[in-house]
């Protein structure tokens, strides 16, 4: 008697589903790494196409402005050129700055450089824009202290390369008599080659 053995397909089977499974995830897997792919492309192309037309913008504008300089140029041009040949003036540009050397002024300017207090003295020092070169020329100084009292001092001239100094007062704080806090004015009036100047001063001390 012969026995007959069954052939056990089960494991076959359970192979070719798994097979079945593993292909089918492969295959989504592609299409969808395929899709992002093509999304990435569009939007590169977009950013690029997007940075194009703002350079081609930023283009634009940049030849307006060269345009509307050269037009600011050609007319700054044409005006110098309608001053040169106007004949109200001689057909001469007028000077862009009218203005005479500061030392012949008719009055001297100057400045009170500072006054303040050095040790036991009060201090002062002054400059004149102008050249002085009058020996007899001098300054004098008048002060007028916080109770309305008045002093008066002259210096001498010290003369400079281009400019004139007060030969500069070193006054002793025992000329005032007492406390010189409060509030001070200085005037000082400088003269020499026949010209004269005056200059102000305020200060709390």
């Amino acid at each position: 008697m012969k026995i007959r053995k069954r052939g056990n397909k089960k494991p076959i089977i359970a192979v070719v589903v798994i097979l079945v499974v593993v292909a089918g995830a492969v295959g989504v897997w592609f299409l969808t790494k395929n899709n992002d792919n093509i999304r990435q492309e569009k939007e590169t192309t977009a950013t690029k196409d997007d940075a194009d037309d703002e350079s081609s913008a930023d283009t634009d504008e940049q030849a307006d402005a060269a345009d509307d300089t050269s037009d600011e140029a050609n007319q700054q041009t044409d005006n110098d050129s309608t001053t040169d040949n106007d004949p109200t003036n001689g057909g001469k540009t007028p000077p862009r700055y009218e203005g005479g050397n500061i030392q012949d002024n008719e009055t001297l300017t100057g400045t009170i450089n500072g006054i303040s207090v050095a040790g036991n003295n009060l201090s002062i020092r002054v400059t004149v824009n102008q050249y002085i070169s009058d020996p007899d020329g001098r300054c004098e100084l008048t002060l007028t202290s916080p109770t309305g009292a008045i002093y008066n001092y002259w210096s001498d001239l010290i003369q400079n390369p281009q400019t004139t100094s007060c030969y500069g007062w070193d006054i002793p704080l025992s000329d005032f008599g007492g406390s010189i806090s409060g509030h001070w004015v200085a005037e000082v009036k400088v003269s020499g080659d026949n010209r004269t100047g005056t200059f102000t001063e305020e200060v709390d001390l």
